[in-house]
């Protein structure tokens, strides 16, 4: 049971780093969204996943002046935050940490 509720989790997740993708227009924030799902989805096993969205940490690229989130954006990312908090009991904090995505 635990682990049908950890692949729903990681479904919810990959389906909104997809929708965020979708909707981007600045390749180096979208280059950073496909590595965190590639990242995330790398292995088949849903313990590695799991622990793979744990690392994630997604906040403060537009707070580092990279890019402007639109309001749709903002919103994904907020989505993204809130669930992830929730049934991760951590947080993607955004899409920051530029030298983790981009070092």
């Amino acid at each position: 049971m635990k682990e049908a509720k950890q692949k729903k989790n990681i479904q919810k997740v990959n389906e909104l780093l997809a929708e965020l993708y979708d909707l981007l227009d600045h390749q180096a924030v979208k280059a950073a969204v496909q590595n965190a799902y590639n990242k995330i989805n790398t292995s088949d096993k849903v313990s590695v996943q799991y622990a793979e969205v744990l690392k994630r940490e997604f906040s403060r690229l537009s707070l580092a002046k990279k890019t402007k989130f639109t309001r749709a954006q903002e919103e994904i990312v907020s989505q993204l935050t809130v669930f992830t908090r929730r049934s991760f009991q951590k947080g993607f904090e955004g899409l920051g940490m530029v030298g983790v995505w981009f070092g």
